[in-house]
């Protein structure tokens, strides 16, 4: 395996900048960040979703955002709609005790899938992974 110094075409020189390297790349996986997948079909969208899914999940930590994001699997207008819901903790702690409880549950009929999301793409707008 490669040197970090040689990968990604990348050049740092003395140990206190490889050092500032590391600490920035692991900095950027911890995410605060879980995403719901299968947890509800888009015909199960209410007003009261996002209030039940604060609530529920506030049990593991303060929630700072919940996002219901209706995901369509194609362009034709009779194309599949999966739901993710993306909920933002304070800390990454509390949004792993939320993923442990969580995965592989029931809910509703259906066998909710609980992980982390990437940080940075929430961070963006970018829910389609």
């Amino acid at each position: 395996m490669e040197p970090l110094s040689e990968q990604e075409h990348m050049s740092i020189s003395g140990s206190s900048a490889r050092h500032m390297v590391m600490r920035k790349l692991l900095r950027k996986q911890e995410s605060t960040v879980m995403v719901l997948r299968n947890m509800v079909g888009p015909d199960d969208i209410d007003d009261d979703l996002e209030g039940e899914v604060t609530e529920e999940c506030g049990k593991f930590g303060q929630v700072k955002r919940v996002i219901i994001y209706q995901e369509r699997q194609g362009e034709e207008d009779d194309a599949d709609v999966i739901v993710k819901i993306f909920v933002e903790f304070s800390e990454a702690s509390e949004m792993n005790r939320a993923i442990q409880a969580l995965n592989q549950r029931w809910f509703g009929g259906r066998k909710v899938s609980a992980e982390v999301y990437n940080q940075e793409r929430f961070d963006s707008s970018d829910l389609s992974a």
